[in-house]
């Protein structure tokens, strides 16, 4: 008889594990930043997440309201609480298939609004949730490694003018002398003259909400950001 043994992942399986969804976080961070930021400004990014309701009323800080997207009202209230965006996704998708779903990101409950299902909406701050340092308490500089990551990442261009030189340099969008570390969300590779242009100011903070699960759930090619 055919004994099949339980997969238990190594400590190198774990640790590969670790580095690829760290760098899937880059990824999407530098993606979502390209799209929404300036070079003046840092960015905190939230996932927003729909949640059924046997899986809220299951966390101490969602159980205690009502549910964000009624039935009777799913379309005003999908406006109101993910964006205009993510509404006419929403019906674009209904019109090809009166069977979308959002999926519950915690425990994949198909979900519909529109056929009378009630939909929590859970924000998750990408890298809390996914454990990437906001800061480097007493490390300024970036490795080697993160650097030439973080260039590739932003295409090998100049975040602020596109420009492709070969003296791009790892920018604090934080500056050192203003308490800037080495965390990732603080860098950005600036050409000098757009590095001199943004001078030794401290950036504005500017919160960004991406609706990526309330899309259509992906092919079986990955698409992103794990789901």
């Amino acid at each position: 008889m055919l004994r099949i043994e339980p997969y238990i992942p190594t400590d190198q399986d774990q640790y590969e594990d670790g580095l690829w969804v760290r760098s899937e976080c880059y990824r999407f961070y530098a993606e979502q930043r390209r799209l929404n930021c300036s070079f003046v400004e840092i960015m905190d990014l939230w996932l927003l997440s729909p949640y059924c309701i046997e899986c809220a009323i299951t966390d101490p800080f969602e159980r205690n309201r009502l549910p964000d997207i009624a039935p009777r009202t799913w379309e005003c209230d999908l406006l109101c609480k993910v964006g205009m965006r993510t509404l006419e996704q929403t019906q674009r998708e209904l019109d090809k298939d009166t069977d979308f779903s959002y999926l519950c990101k915690h425990c994949g409950k198909q979900l519909r609004p529109w056929k009378n299902d009630e939909v929590y909406v859970v924000s998750y701050h990408l890298e809390e949730h996914y454990g990437i340092p906001l800061e480097t308490p007493g490390r300024k500089k970036p490795s080697m490694r993160l650097q030439k990551q973080i260039t590739k990442l932003y295409n090998n261009k100049c975040f602020s003018c596109g420009s492709v030189e070969h003296l791009l340099h790892i920018d604090h969008i934080i500056p050192q002398t203003k308490g800037g570390n080495a965390a990732f969300r603080n860098l950005q590779p600036l050409c000098k003259s757009c590095g001199n242009l943004k001078g030794n100011e401290l950036p504005e903070e500017i919160e960004v909400y991406s609706a990526i699960y309330f899309g259509p759930y992906p092919s079986d090619s990955y698409e992103g950001l794990f789901w």
